[in-house]
């Protein structure tokens, strides 16, 4: 019953990180346009994981102007537990989307294509050690 459950997360591990490949590469092919944006302040949430300890998050908003429209938004994907990683009036490069700019990632962001990897390669670790009985 182990062995089977190891290799039935392992696969379900592959099969989300194929998913978090496919989703970087349509980002990538679609925003194709890249602008500067200011942050315009920091958000900050403290969050509570299942055993009580508690991380504060940061959230950068940032603030960008596209053919004469001005649009201001979360960044995605850039969220810190590092205070000192975004700062009010800090320019950053981004790249959208030009038929919807709200689409938007920071520019040379890999955590889709790092954490899309990471899940195939650990899910593929732990089918093979499932089926070889070492876990």
């Amino acid at each position: 019953m182990k062995k089977i459950l190891g290799i039935i997360i392992g696969i379900a591990c592959v099969v989300i990180g194929i998913f978090i490949l496919i989703s970087y590469s349509k980002d990538q092919k679609v925003q194709t346009a890249e602008t500067t944006a200011t942050i315009i302040r920091v958000d900050s949430e403290l969050e509570t994981d299942t055993d009580g300890f508690e991380t504060r998050h940061y959230y950068p908003v940032v603030e960008y102007t596209v053919d004469g429209q001005r649009y201001e938004t979360r960044l995605p994907n850039g969220d810190t537990t590092d205070s000192t990683e975004y700062k009010e009036g800090q320019t950053v490069t981004i790249q959208y989307n030009p038929d919807n700019p709200n689409e938007l990632s920071k520019k040379g962001n890999k955590g889709g294509l790092i954490g899309g990897i990471f899940f195939i390669v650990a899910g593929l670790v732990m089918a093979v050690a499932s089926v070889i009985g070492k876990m």
